[in-house]
């Protein structure tokens, strides 16, 4: 017996939407267009298991990774664009179910990471350090440039994390550490015990996201401490929370 094809409703839709940041998966194309002062849609909502899979769909999918017994729940569900719903549908190949699983799983852990975004708190006090890497001309010290030894990191990275995260993480803690760290002292002159409430806060919410992970991936929890720091410290830009997290990575309260 055939499905029927559900009519999604508008929060249904807003959630799908939201969940791909209103870009397709697929392609570069946004899906929104704005025409006659007027914004208007370009995407729909595609199954990523078939919601009525034809019999050499049925063979084709037969042992592959399903994301929910349910057709119409929104974890089998992805907006794409117009011309990418029609190039995945027709015809369907195992390359490209393979792919769009992959992409909708992440989509799924991301939302997860989100969900825990205000479960954690992290010091105001933190908001000065961001402040001081984002809003100051720093001065780096070529001493502490010279005197920096990678192999800490080295030793905690494993195969999970890309190169490029790692040099990204070399870098900021080889430019900022010493400053980031002379900043935590000046604040616990002033409250003591600051640093060590802010790396238990850290350390707290790097653990909560290896809970969830199923397998702990390196450059997945990095890019999810960053997040969580640049949201929680309202920023525009992550980079001031890649340097702190950077430096809690050489200090040990992650990985």
């Amino acid at each position: 017996m055939n499905e029927e094809r559900k009519q999604f409703s508008p929060n249904e839709q807003l959630i799908l939407y939201s969940e791909v940041e209103g870009v397709c998966p697929n392609c570069p194309k946004t899906l929104m267009y704005e025409k006659n002062g007027q914004n208007r849609k370009y995407f729909e909502i595609a199954h990523i298991y078939p919601l009525n899979p034809t019999p050499d769909e049925i063979e084709l999918l037969k042992n592959e990774d399903r994301l929910s017994t349910d057709p119409n729940d929104l974890r089998n569900l992805i907006c794409l664009c117009v011309s990418c719903h029609s190039i995945f549908d027709k015809p369907r190949t195992v390359n490209e179910y393979r792919d769009l699983v992959s992409k909708k799983k992440k989509l799924i852990k991301r939302n997860k990471e989100k969900a825990l975004w205000n479960d954690t708190k992290i010091e105001k006090d933190i908001l000065e350090i961001i402040e001081m890497l984002t809003k100051e001309e720093l001065e780096l010290n070529n001493d502490d440039i010279l005197s920096y030894n990678p192999k800490k990191i080295d030793d905690k990275a494993n195969q999970t994390m890309t190169v490029l995260t790692k040099r990204k993480i070399h870098s900021n803690v080889r430019d900022y550490f010493h400053i980031v760290k002379s900043k935590f002292i000046e604040l616990d002159n002033i409250t003591p015990l600051t640093t060590e409430t802010i790396s238990t806060q850290i350390k707290t919410h790097y653990l909560v996201l290896c809970k969830e992970h199923k397998e702990v991936n390196q450059n997945e929890i990095f890019e999810a401490l960053v997040n969580w720091l640049s949201k929680r410290t309202n920023q525009d830009s992550n980079d001031a929370a890649e340097i702190v997290i950077s430096y809690f990575v050489q200090n040990c309260e992650v990985f």
